[in-house]
């Protein structure tokens, strides 16, 4: 019988999925009539090899001369049993991202082969492209929630996470872009629980992908 933590943890995996395209296909959706498409938009994929191991890790690269807008992650043949450690664009403050790495944990131990995929959703460069983070505290609490925001003047285009030290006891329960119909976003939160009682101290990253507005 699955434990109620264990509940949460099929629903906020799946969330964590959507959220991951929605914030990732920011980017194809304008949001005033006025915006111009983003040129050579193209998406790239990236699968782990395929074994029942407790973890898989495969990164997603942009084509040469390409950046990374945009992020998505899937889990093949697990069957709710691996939960993403690692949603990470690579980049920084002065760097466009190029590539996003993704990092999977079983969550209970499974038999099954299985793999992790990666999507980067590339386009050709645009102004002021960066990569914002955020780390949390390190601690055991049983909850944290961290907050990514775009420099002054940028506009969010993708998002990523990574949670440090937990090693698969921790689920991604809110992984959520700001902004509204009106209204550009400009940071990206995301929120973890540990999926059982954890002893150790561990945290979370929120990244953003932002743009010049």
């Amino acid at each position: 019988m699955r434990t109620q933590k264990q509940a949460r943890r099929f629903g906020a995996r799946a969330s964590v999925l959507v959220l991951g395209l929605v914030a990732a296909g920011a980017v194809i959706a304008p949001a005033s009539p006025a915006s111009a498409a983003v040129p050579g938009l193209v998406r790239v994929t990236a699968t782990s090899v395929s074994n029942s191991t407790d973890f898989h890790s495969t990164t997603a690269t942009c084509p040469a001369g390409k950046v990374l807008t945009g992020t998505g992650y899937e889990l093949n043949g697990v069957t709710g049993e691996g939960v993403v450690d690692d949603f990470r664009p690579n980049g920084g403050v002065a760097a466009a991202p190029t590539a996003v790495t993704v990092g999977a944990y079983e969550s209970d131990a499974t038999a099954l082969n299985w793999s992790a995929t990666a999507y980067a959703i590339c386009a050709n460069p645009l102004p002021g492209l960066v990569r914002a983070s955020t780390v949390g505290a390190s601690n055991s609490l049983d909850f944290r929630s961290v907050v990514a925001n775009c420099p002054v003047g940028k506009v969010l285009t993708g998002a990523g996470y990574e949670l440090n030290g937990v090693t698969g006891e921790g689920i991604v329960d809110d992984f959520r872009p700001n902004g509204g119909p009106a209204t550009a976003p400009t940071s990206a939160a995301s929120g973890a629980y540990e999926e059982d009682v954890f002893a150790g101290n561990w945290s979370d990253t929120a990244y953003a992908i932002c743009a010049t507005a």
